[in-house]
């Protein structure tokens, strides 16, 4: 009786597994450490792209791999698969980014008012002299984003500006700088340092806040520190502020100060509890 040679094990697919299970150990432990603030961000950006290269030469290894199991009959096909599921997923991130580099503009600096946007005054000088988008960009951030616009609210600016100071530290932010708006000052402000959701790379916010006579008119700019394309997390940060606010100040009505003691026209009414945070991009 003749005995069967034994079934070779397909070149390259134990490597490619091996290559596989390293990017998303990797990339877990560099967002992590990038949350807590012990990677800065051009080791974070090193060691994602380091993640990367070793996905992508697992999905080489693999192919090699699947490709003597087909021609040659050899054995290993269930490991070449592995490694490339593994492979695929530790790529999601960055096609995801390809993606959104294809369908959005090309945008670091978005703000509700196009032609007069609230200033940075405390942001690092790279954003505060950043020159503002012109008017192909400015087309193109109202095409893409029509509903990053102003917010009208029928309320005082003081009650409006403790809704905006309110949330701005529900989200963390850090304040930079600040002015209420007053009897003497019309016009008032937030500046604030956050970060994007994921990677926790720094982003300048302000928000300004003005009297108009029937109400408060709000204005919100928000601008990332690193890149030219922000991946849509700008106007995503500000679509999810303006949700929250919404939602925080709807049916709140301002009491008339001739219905109450004189000794409480000053006081202000409580606010209705802060609402979740909005999530925000992936970037």
């Amino acid at each position: 009786m003749m005995r069967r040679p034994p079934q070779r094990y397909a070149p390259g697919a134990r490597a490619a597994l091996r290559l596989a299970m390293l990017p998303l150990p990797l990339m877990i432990l560099a967002i992590i450490l990038r949350q807590f603030g012990l990677l800065e961000i051009a080791p974070l950006f090193v060691t994602l792209s380091i993640a990367w290269l070793l996905a992508g030469l697992a999905l080489v290894a693999a192919t090699i791999a699947l490709r003597s199991v087909w021609r040659d009959g050899d054995q290993g096909a269930g490991t070449a698969i592995g490694a490339i599921v593994l492979a695929l997923v530790a790529l999601v991130l960055p096609a995801l980014v390809v993606v959104d580099l294809a369908r959005l503009p090309r945008l670091a600096d978005v703000s509700t008012d196009v032609i007069d946007p609230p200033l940075f005054t405390a942001a690092p000088d790279a954003v505060v002299m950043r020159p503002l988008p012109g008017e192909a960009l400015q087309a193109a951030q109202l095409a893409a984003y029509p509903a990053i616009v102003p917010r009208h609210y029928p309320l005082s600016p003081e009650r409006v500006y403790q809704a905006i100071e309110s949330l701005a530290g529900a989200r963390g932010w850090r304040i930079t700088d600040a002015r209420a708006p007053d009897a003497d000052n019309e016009v008032g402000w937030i500046e604030a340092g956050a970060t994007t959701f994921l990677l926790a790379l720094p982003v300048d916010v302000v928000i300004r806040v003005i009297a108009d006579g029937s109400g408060t008119l709000v204005d919100m700019r928000s601008a990332v520190r690193i890149g030219a394309h922000d991946l849509g997390d700008d106007a995503a940060r500000i679509g999810g502020f303006f949700a929250d606010l919404d939602s925080l100040l709807q049916g709140v009505a301002e009491p008339d100060d001739d219905a109450r003691p004189a000794d409480m026209v000053d006081d202000a009414a409580p606010l209705p509890p802060i609402p979740e945070r909005a999530p925000l991009s992936r970037r």
